[in-house]
């Protein structure tokens, strides 16, 4: 019997699991290329260096994708999406996608970050961003 209680919590993700619990999203970075890695890694698959840290993105991003459960007339649905952080292309997470209006969401829309707290803890979701 699979015993599924939480997220795989190990070397490589440790640090993002971390950041969730303290309200930031810290995606892993290879210093030697610059490139964004998620998810986690030991190495970097661009370069193979294995000199990975964290930063915060902006938290601007645009819908790559996402999925819509049925609304089952409990008001304006959260999606998941499949959100793509503007920092890099292909730079996917996987969270909530909160809609503003019944109206479906536009694949590429902007979206930005911001934090849930559900029973005591945090996580990361997307809604609609203005653009200037």
């Amino acid at each position: 019997m699979l015993n599924n209680t939480g997220p795989r919590i190990d070397h490589d993700t440790r640090v993002y699991w971390a950041g969730l619990g303290e309200g930031r999203l810290l995606i892993a970075r290879c210093q030697a290329c610059r490139t964004w890695i998620h998810p986690p890694k030991g190495c970097c698959p661009s370069c193979w260096s294995n000199e990975i840290d964290h930063e915060e993105p902006s938290g601007a991003a645009t819908l790559f994708s996402y999925l819509a459960p049925r609304n089952r007339g409990r008001g304006i649905p959260a999606i998941i999406g499949w959100v793509e952080l503007v920092e890099q292309d292909r730079l996917l997470i996987v969270a909530p996608v909160v809609l503003d209006s019944e109206t479906p969401p536009r694949l590429g829309e902007p979206l930005e970050l911001f934090w849930s707290k559900k029973d005591g803890a945090k996580g990361p979701m997307f809604k609609g961003r203005c653009e200037t």
